[in-house]
Formats: structure tokens, C-alpha cells, sequence
């Protein structure tokens, strides 16, 4: 029995199945996995056992998951484009989150780590119906965002974290040179269109002294990846 909470109201909805993440991942520029952690491929591991209760809830533009334990819920809609994935994570062993095409059985991975987590990672997504894949060893929360912002910060900007995030809006309109600094043996950072498919390899832990200069014309999000504290800068 799968319970869904729209609004305040609590409904049970059928069809949610223990199911762990299906193999399989798109990878980004590298040849690195999508997800967090080390960045690598997902297993099929089993991780604990759903307790059959997957919570969710939905607003504007995104929609949010909790359970604990494995699980893969029923079908939902994504209007394709720009989806980000917010993922939290509260136990031991695994921890995977995949968004899965009804039609394919692999879907791209978002999350791949070891343990505890708390972090955000964007794609582009074609249109249409989903399933949300999770392995997980404890209690876990996703949320599933779909951002269509036309405007927002422009450069000069800087901002930091720890682990993989997202920021924006930013709005580009020149020729810009990032820079960084980071604690941890990981570093990669995209640009990622609001309105668009672009996704932008600007640098990384390699490159880092000296970044290549980069130009846009466009609205969008900045994703980093790592393992450790970090801080990025725009001008």
C-alpha cells in the first residue's frame, strides 16, 4: 500500500512494489556516473526491505518522496527539461536514486553513495512518465523539481557547500571565468539551461588553477559535484 499526502489530505494509492534501482546510468563529462557520492555506477543491490509506505507529496513544479528502504513507486509525470533532485538520505550501505522511463528499464541515476547523504544533482529529462527507483539502508526523502526560471542572478556571484549541489537562477549574457576551491579529492562543476538542453562543462578539480573561460547567452543553474567542501565563483 503506497500512501499519498497531497494538500493535507492522506489517500492510499496502490501499486508500489519493494523493487530495488534497476542497473544502469547515463554519464556526464568524463565518463563520471550522474549520481553523488564517488560518482560511480549503481549496483542492484537489495539494501533493507520497504516497509511498503512510501509517502507523497506534490506542488508547484516538483514533487516529494519518503520512505524507508528500498522501493520504486508508480508512475508520474515529468514535463522534460531541466528536473533537479534534491535526495536525503539517514542510514547504513547503499543509497541510489534513479528516475526511470515506464519504457526503460535503466533511467538516469542521480544519486550513488555510501551511507549517509544530503545533496542535489540535475539533468535534462525527456518528457513523460516516470517511476522513482531508490535503494536505501534507512529513511530517505527525495524531491523532484522542475525549475523553468526566464531570469535571475547575474555574474559577478559567488556561493559554497559540501557534497553535491545545485544553485540558481543565474543569468548569463558575455564571456565569463569561473574559479573554486575545494577540501575534497572530488570537484566538478556543470552549467545547466533553464530553458533549454544545454548542459556545460566548466571545470574541475584538474583545471582548477587555471579555468578556462566560458560564454552564455542563457538562464540556468550551476551543478557541482564532490566529496568535500567547496566554493565557486563567477565573474
Amino acid at each position: 500500500m503506497q500512501i499519498v499526502s497531497l494538500g493535507g489530505l492522506t489517500l492510499p494509492l496502490a501499486g508500489c512494489t519493494n523493487d530495488a534501482a534497476e542497473d544502469g546510468t547515463e554519464s556526464d563529462d568524463g565518463g563520471e556516473g550522474s549520481g553523488g557520492g564517488d560518482g560511480g555506477e549503481g549496483d542492484d543491490g537489495t539494501g533493507n526491505e520497504s516497509d511498503d509506505e512510501i509517502t507523497i507529496t506534490a506542488g508547484s513544479g516538483q514533487q516529494g518522496f519518503s520512505g524507508n528502504g528500498d522501493a520504486l513507486t508508480d508512475d508520474f509525470d515529468i514535463g522534460g527539461g531541466l528536473t533537479v533532485v534534491e535526495a536525503a538520505h539517514d542510514g547504513d550501505g547503499e543509497f541510489g536514486v534513479r528516475l526511470m522511463p515506464v519504457d526503460d528499464r535503466n533511467g538516469t541515476l542521480f544519486a550513488d553513495s555510501t551511507g549517509s547523504y544530503d545533496g542535489r544533482t540535475a539533468w535534462h529529462l525527456p518528457g513523460g512518465s516516470y517511476r522513482l527507483s531508490v535503494v536505501a539502508g534507512g529513511d530517505w526523502e527525495v524531491l523532484v523539481q522542475q525549475p523553468r526560471d526566464e531570469s535571475g542572478e547575474s555574474p559577478p556571484f559567488s556561493f559554497s557547500g559540501n557534497g553535491n549541489d545545485v544553485h540558481g537562477p543565474f543569468e548569463f549574457d558575455g564571456t565569463y571565468r569561473p574559479s573554486g576551491d575545494y577540501g575534497g579529492d572530488r570537484f566538478i562543476v556543470h552549467f545547466l539551461s533553464a530553458t533549454g538542453d544545454t548542459r556545460e562543462f566548466l571545470f574541475h578539480d584538474g583545471s582548477i588553477g587555471n579555468p578556462p573561460s566560458f560564454e552564455f547567452h542563457d538562464v540556468g543553474y550551476i551543478e557541482v559535484k564532490s566529496d568535500g567542501e567547496w566554493s565557486v565563483e563567477v565573474d
